[in-house]
This record gives structure tokens, C-alpha cells and sequence, in this order.
């Protein structure tokens, strides 16, 4: 059987609808309805990285400690 890919997982509830929102960076969980940030710095071990908002394919999670860029807004 084939796994069908429903989206981005959600930080908070861990569900997959996480969706972008029309500003650059934000994000919303249509499962839970909170709202997140992509942030340039690691909320848990404070390495900084580039982050490109205006992309589709922006990157979550960081380079160093694999934890979540994204915090709640």
C-alpha cells in the first residue's frame, strides 16, 4: 500500500497540515489552528542558519540538532 503524503507535520500536535499562510515564513496547523514562524536561529541550540522564506521547499529543521525552526507566533 502507498503511503499518501498529506503535508508538513505540525510541531504541536504532530498531525500533517501544516500550510503556509500569504506572508513568507509563516505557517498555520488547519488540524490545531496555531501559527508558527520560520526563525534563522535554533530555538533549542541557538545555531544560526540562512533561511530562504520566499521558497517552497524552505527547510524546518536545523542543521545542527535536527530540532524544529519553526516557533509558535
Amino acid at each position: 500500500m502507498t503511503e499518501i503524503d498529506l503535508g508538513d507535520v505540525c510541531p504541536g500536535c504532530h498531525e500533517p497540515w501544516l500550510r503556509p499562510t500569504s506572508l513568507p515564513g509563516r505557517y498555520r496547523c488547519v488540524n490545531c489552528l496555531r501559527r508558527y514562524e520560520l526563525t534563522s536561529v535554533c530555538p533549542d541550540c541557538g545555531e544560526h542558519s540562512t533561511i530562504v522564506r520566499m521558497s517552497s521547499t524552505a527547510l524546518y529543521v536545523c542543521g545542527a540538532c535536527k530540532a524544529s525552526m519553526l516557533v509558535q507566533s
